[in-house]
């Protein structure tokens, strides 16, 4: 019936929830030392506990213990087993509908409850447990525990029981979230049928859709007591066709829906549900859409089995307190007089809040404490205690039990504080409790320390109260001051007690890596955590003339490096809370990831003059992306009438002494290199030939130092095709316009999830001239001429592949058949662990013919020799971690036809080639082979006769 208009309670919990999850993300020796253990640097918590909790080194596939905890809650539902407790330590940093499947025992139930992480010394009243951020459901679970969790909703009850027996939901705070007027009806608490052995105590339920607790027909054995249940659409307790449900110490506020609703033949006993719709009007601004309902409904199929009393009524004047069997009543004297029932319910009651009222309230010391279900202590956790301002008129085993959710507490107040409250251990702090206030009773005070290291409370403690700390930590200095009767209140102070030594500090650095792809221009720093409870600042700086602070609870922090290929030097300093400092260091190099362009883009074609030089710009090569650095490009020369090469180099530099490509009069060459860009993203492209000619460019991919992409993992050479002799699984010649499929992924080092492939495809014994077509299988529009070549010659060519199923397809496009040889040098893989580029300016690294890279030595590579050329620690290429080199390699003027193989030195010469040459021809091949742990590459000769090598290096794959 009718909605309230405002949602004021609800708004207030969220906000504060919110506020305390952001004030204090407390460290795990904080919350060992709120439970009055000594702060450890590597404590993994409780034994049979699992922990749940938003910090920077939390995971979902972790042990969950509390130095590794979960991320979410639902990762701990899947794995805990009976006897153990999920701790929720703050919100999740993961939320969402959390499903329970895990039952417990009896003498072993599974507990989920929440760790307030508000700070040490948060006031209770502003205490709030974490904010779960979903809902739950137990579905066919038994002895499950629930308890100190704040749960909103919006399309679904809050908590759903279903098939589940022997489950307590106990201090939980739920509000549902939205309009007023929403269209779904959705509960608090909903109990279905197959269900029993329920009990909901102890919690708060706020502006419900629906029902605050539901009970479905067929359950037994529910107990609801002891709950704050206000402002619900529907009724605060609906009831229907339930036996055995026992309803007692509710606070049941709603001004205009029924408190309380029985029917369909339940059975239930009803007792000490105090403040059944308390019409709060003014104070809440409720407005009633519609008439306001009974306060207490019991339809006529159940009046028979239900026993009412000891009930308290504040409801508005001329609204009906009771519906029974289809009568209204508005006065308990007529109630009781027509049914027998409700002998000692009291009505006009006032504000039936005993917390706030005065202590003339009839509510105070007028319970049946033998009520079904009723618990020792409050909804606050208060206990239950004799107010000796107000005569007691309850009855059962204690007579001082009030109606309702709340128990009337003496108003005491805790002077003092912890002094000092920091230093460095051992140190000695001083309390004094006592004060000249007494409680709003008279009654006589006993004041309690509690130093929270683990030593023996000190009781009576009148005067002032000296102790000494040993062990380093954090700890929850408590005074408490407790009456005569039971009532108590509490003050914690925050102790810290420093190590002798300020905290030690590391880090480790890496690329960002996300969803199996690099961003190698942000450095991702993992910072030691252990003994961030001593700490009061952190400050990154990050080597490029900027810097950060960094929170002393993360676990983690990144930065985005504008200008790549740097050398920059990280430095943590940290300060502790007593001014001292440490510092640490680590070097990251701002590199660039590799993204294949799919399908690839013929990015120009035309005419470049004798000796021209061509502008390719970024548009041109589609470079203008973010952070591009280098192009992998595939150039196709032809229609020349001399011969030639072609220089490719970053616009706007000079012209380098290098060779991207070597070409012979009249005839088609088709080449790849990667190409460092300008700044801007274009790329010279220089004719070295006396005739102009036709020149095709192709980008294949991108490598950028602010995007993600693939890094690379080079491999052992390895050949995994040969037609002529059948390895890979093809025999012979492949006939003209045929294609074969070859395997690449998942063997010869190659994951079976790679990312793309990095292949030299040969021919030979080409019975007429042509070209190679490579395609991604799988993958639509991906082809790409790699090679070309006359009746008779033989022709490698490197090229990447991507790969959506792990094969490629190479096609024959000319008019007779070809025998291919397939070598893979490595891979771009799926995880982004592997290395990452760094683009250089090209420069020649070897040539035999004047001595460059062979120490002065002027000699041609001898017929099955090998040369041992540096790679590593010159011509700007780090001194350590590369892996692989991005060379083009070429063949000078050879006397008769060969081959040449790069592999990493200090390994053995794998039967692969990099490189085939024919007789007389110049010819070039971009090249990746992996180096060695010296930082060397060996080539070897595999021809007859000596010929000259050339080297140019266009950047390298390292380590970061």
């Amino acid at each position: 019936m009718g909605g309230m208009v405002g949602t004021s309670r609800f708004v207030a919990l969220a906000t504060s929830a919110l506020a305390a999850s952001t004030l204090a993300a407390s460290t795990l020796a904080v919350v060992s030392a709120l439970t009055g253990a000594p702060a450890a640097a590597a404590d993994t918590g409780q034994p049979g506990t699992l922990y749940v909790q938003d910090v920077d080194w939390c995971s979902d596939t972790g042990p969950g213990t509390q130095n590794v905890p979960f991320c979410s809650v639902q990762a701990a539902a899947d794995v805990v087993v009976p006897g153990q407790t999920v701790d929720i330590v703050g919100p999740p940093r993961h939320g969402g509908r959390v499903t329970v499947t895990r039952s417990g025992t009896s003498s072993a139930p599974i507990t989920f409850q929440g760790v307030s992480s508000d700070p040490i010394g948060t006031p209770a009243a502003q205490t709030l447990p974490p904010l779960l951020g979903g809902t739950i459901t137990l579905s066919g679970v038994h002895d499950v525990h629930v308890s100190y969790l704040l749960l909103d909703h919006t399309t679904t009850d809050a908590v759903d029981v279903k098939g589940s027996q022997d489950v307590v939901l106990d201090r939980l705070h739920i509000a549902q979230q939205g309009p007023e007027d929403a269209p779904t009806a959705t509960d608090g608490v909903s109990v279905d049928g197959a269900s029993s052995d329920v009990t909901v105590s102890r919690s708060r339920i706020y502006d419900s859709h629906g029902n605050a607790v539901q009970v479905a027909s067929g359950a037994h054995d529910v107990t609801v007591t002891t709950n704050e249940l206000e402002g619900s659409r529907y009724a605060e307790i609906a009831v229907s066709g339930t036996a055995t449900a026992d309803l007692t110490g509710n606070t049941l506020d709603d001004a205009c829906g029924p408190g309380l609703t029985i029917d369909r033949g339940s059975s239930a006993t009803v007792e000490n549900t105090v403040e059944n719709n308390v019409f709060t009007g003014v104070g809440h601004g409720t407005v009633c859409l519609a008439p306001t309902a009974p306060a207490f409904s019991v339809a006529a199929d159940s009046a028979a089995s239900v026993t009412a009393d000891y009930n308290a009524f504040a409801v508005d004047s001329g609204r009906a307190e009771y519906s029974w069997g289809g009568t209204g009543y508005t006065t308990v004297a007529a109630f009781t007089a027509a049914t027998g029932q409700g002998a000692h319910d009291l009505d006009h009651v006032g504000y039936a809040y005993p917390d706030a009222t005065d202590e003339n309230s009839p509510v105070i010391d007028s319970a049946d404490a033998d009520a079904p279900g009723e618990p020792a202590t409050d909804v606050n956790g208060a206990p239950r205690v004799d107010d000796p301002l107000v005569t007691d008129t309850g009855t059962g085993t204690h007579t001082t039990y009030d109606r309702g959710a709340f128990e009337r507490q003496d108003k005491l107040s805790v002077l003092g504080t912890a002094t000092p409250s920091s230093g460095i251990g051992p140190f000695s702090v001083s309390v004094t409790p006592g004060g000249p206030h007494s409680g709003s009773w008279g009654l006589p005070l006993t004041y309690t320390v509690d130093f929270g290291d683990g030593s023996p409370a000190v009781t009576d403690a009148s005067g002032t109260v000296t102790h000494t700390y040993t062990t380093p930590g954090v700890y929850a200095e408590k005074v408490t001051v407790t009456d005569a009767n039971g009532s108590s209140a509490t003050r914690t102070t925050k102790v810290t007690v420093g190590t002798a030594t300020p905290p030690a500090t590391s880090l480790t650095v890496r690329p960002e890596i996300a969803q199996g792809t690099v961003d190698a221009g942000t450095a991702f720093l993992t910072l030691d955590h252990s003994d961030n409870w001593e700490l009061a600042s952190r400050t990154i700086s990050w080597g490029d003339a900027s810097s950060s602070s960094v929170p002393v609870t993360a676990g983690a922090t990144g930065h985005d490096y504008d200008e790549p290929f740097r050398n920059d030097t990280l430095t943590l300093t940290q300060t502790d809370i007593f001014g001292r400092t440490a510092t640490a260091t680590a070097t990251f190099r701002p590199a660039d990831s590799y993204t294949p362009l799919t399908p690839p883009e013929y990015d120009y074609q035309g005419t470049v003059k004798a000796h021209g030089l061509l502008d390719l710009t970024s548009s041109t090569l589609h470079t203008d992306a973010n952070g591009v650095d280098a192009a992998a490009l595939r150039v196709t020369v032809t229609g020349g009438t001399a011969d030639g090469y072609l220089t490719l180099y970053p616009y706007g530099t000079a012209r380098p002494s290098v060779s991207a490509l070597n070409f012979a009069a009249h005839q088609t060459t088709e080449n790849g290199m990667t190409v460092r860009t300008s700044p801007a993203g274009d790329v010279y492209l220089y004719n070295g030939s006396a005739a102009s000619v036709s020149v095709k460019v192709v980008t294949a991919g991108i490598f950028s130092h602010a995007q993600y992409g693939h890094s690379y993992t080079p491999v052992t050479p390895v050949r995994v095709l040969d037609t002529r002799n059948g390895a890979g699984g093809v025999t012979g010649p492949v006939a003209s316009g045929k294609s074969i499929t070859v395997s690449v992924a998942g063997t010869h080092g190659i994951p079976a999830d790679a990312a793309a492939v990095v292949l030299d495809v040969q021919t030979t014994s080409a019975q007429a001239a042509g070209s190679l077509t490579v395609t991604s299988h799988g993958i639509a529009d991906s082809a790409v001429t790699t090679s070309y070549w006359t009746k008779g010659q033989t022709v490698s060519n490197l090229t990447v592949v991507p790969l959506a199923d792990g094969k490629v397809v190479l096609h024959n496009s000319s008019s007779g058949s070809v025998q291919l040889v397939t070598d893979v040098f490595g891979y771009a893989d799926a995880t982004g662990t592997g290395s990452v580029y760094l683009p250089s300016t090209p420069t020649r690294i070897l040539d035999t013919r004047n001595g460059t890279g062979t120490g002065g030595r002027i000699t041609k590579l001898g017929a099955h020799q090998t040369l041992k050329l540096r790679f590593s620690g010159v011509h700007g290429i780090p001194s350590s971690g590369t892996t692989a080199a991005d060379l083009v390699l070429t063949a000078v003027s050879p006397a008769t036809g060969g081959y040449l193989t790069a592999w990493a030195d200090g390994t053995t010469r794998p039967g692969t080639a990099s490189l085939d040459y024919g007789t007389g021809r110049t010819t070039p091949n971009e090249i990746m082979p992996p180096v060695g742990s010296d930082g060397y590459v060996d080539i070897y000769n595999g021809g007859s006769a000596a010929v000259n090598v050339l080297a140019d290096q266009y950047g390298a794959y390292v380590t970061q």
